[in-house]
């Protein structure tokens, strides 16, 4: 269970979300992306990440369904000069804050930091301590050059 986001200061945020097919055993990134401004992100992404994890539980989308988040070549314009984070719920209802490292221009490319530097917080967090927590995550993650 995860969303991808992907953040530059100047432009849109990027958010790729992920289901899983009805088996619940592959996950594909479903599009299209959602693009919003930093402020827009910043006054509703608590609320957005806590709504698509509710969704997630229960909605299972066959992969015939499944529309790719990006087109053909695209892929480098969403990603390029970004910071990616991955956020998880895993199964006590916790999220998992995970920064990645663009290697490719690819999300099946994006590598973690280190498990160190991941950090997990109760899904019911308030808004600071998830924002707090966003944060943290997203300084540890580095900017694509």
């Amino acid at each position: 269970m995860s969303l991808t986001i992907l953040v530059h200061k100047e432009a849109p945020v990027i958010i790729v979300r992920w289901f899983l097919e009805p088996r619940g055993l592959v996950l594909f990134a479903g599009g299209p992306v959602i693009q919003m401004t930093l402020d827009e992100f910043r006054a509703t992404g608590h609320e957005w990440v806590r709504r698509h994890f509710e969704e997630y539980a229960r909605v299972r989308v066959p992969e015939s369904r499944i529309v790719k988040p990006f087109q053909s070549g695209e892929a480098a314009k969403f990603m390029k000069q970004r910071r990616a984070l991955q956020i998880h719920i895993d199964p006590q209802r916790n999220l998992i804050f995970s920064p990645m490292v663009i290697e490719k221009y690819s999300l099946g490319d994006l590598r973690r930091v280190k498990p160190v530097a991941e950090r997990t917080i109760p899904a019911n967090s308030p808004p600071d301590v998830f924002w707090k927590t966003f944060d943290e995550a997203l300084a540890d993650a580095p900017p694509d050059k």
